[in-house]
């Protein structure tokens, strides 16, 4: 007498939300508290580019330069940032997961996972704006900043073709692409317009273009497959495997070029890692 198997499905919902306390900071003592006195401030607009945000043409404020005055004087405390203002770091996700058995041996588990994180010491760099490296500031206009959500989706799957032993499995994968930095290098020259004098501390500066967790590559879409032939002697079993990593044969870009030069510039966001091309391999497993 056969027993029938009968379809099973399971799915599981959670929310989760993360917060992290407890952060430190470096204060140099040396530098007053108040930022006119130390610090001179400077604007940068971005160049008009198509492949920036909104089409480039903005201006990135709340750049901060040591004075030449104060410049190489050191008196580091290390404490809580509480000390100097609230800081928050929050990270926010849902997840989904499946299980299902279906009729006639198929087997499909996966689900997704979405979430992002918000991250603000605006208080803080008010106070202590070195903390950030003001002789090279890359973080200090973006001081709040709230990440995109980042969706990951997983499946993988499997079905037991009758009567052949034949079972045919696969994985697929789409996640996020790389996040990408504009780190645009400016001279002396390009900042003194706004800054109104020459940079101290450092010839050049670096400024990222593009707020941290706002731009983000193409999405990495992957297919892997298994072809297995199951043969069976007396007490011994054969499994013969076909392998096909990524049989979509994607391109993807997994890193890029984050160093803007200008509008026309070839070089930022030129791909420097990609996914790995299609390949197959063949494989055998004795059981015994």
């Amino acid at each position: 007498m056969q027993h029938q198997i009968l379809p099973r499905l399971s799915v599981d919902v959670g929310y989760f939300r993360r917060w992290f306390g407890n952060f430190s900071v470096v204060d140099n003592r040396a530098l007053a508290p108040d930022l006119s006195t130390d610090f001179g401030t400077f604007s940068v607009t971005a160049p008009v580019d198509s492949r920036l945000p909104n089409g480039g043409g903005y201006s990135v404020n709340n750049l901060y330069n040591i004075n030449a005055s104060r410049a190489g004087l050191v008196d580091n405390y290390f404490t809580f940032a509480s000390d100097y203002g609230t800081q928050i770091q929050h990270w926010n996700g849902v997840d989904v997961t499946l299980n299902a058995r279906l009729r006639q041996g198929v087997l499909l588990q996966g689900g997704l996972s979405s979430g992002r994180q918000i991250t603000d010491n605006c208080e803080v760099l008010a106070k202590v704006p070195e903390a950030s490296g003001a002789a090279s500031p890359t973080g200090l206009p973006y001081c709040r900043h709230t990440q995109n959500f980042l969706t990951q989706v997983k499946f993988l799957g499997s079905y037991s073709v009758p009567k052949v032993d034949v079972q045919v499995s696969g994985a697929f994968q789409s996640i996020p692409g790389p996040q990408i930095s504009a780190n645009q290098v400016l001279s002396s020259a390009q900042v003194r317009p706004s800054l109104g004098r020459a940079l101290a501390g450092a010839a050049t500066v670096t400024v990222n273009l593009v707020p941290p967790g706002s731009l983000f590559g193409d999405r990495l879409n992957q297919l892997d497959l298994r072809f297995s032939k199951v043969l069976k002697y007396s007490r011994t079993r054969t499994s013969v495997n076909l392998d096909l990593y990524n049989a979509f044969n994607a391109e993807t870009v997994l890193a890029e070029n984050a160093t803007y030069t200008n509008a026309t510039a070839t070089g930022w966001r030129v791909p420097t890692t990609l996914v790995t091309a299609r390949f197959a391999k063949i494989s055998v497993q004795f059981d015994f």
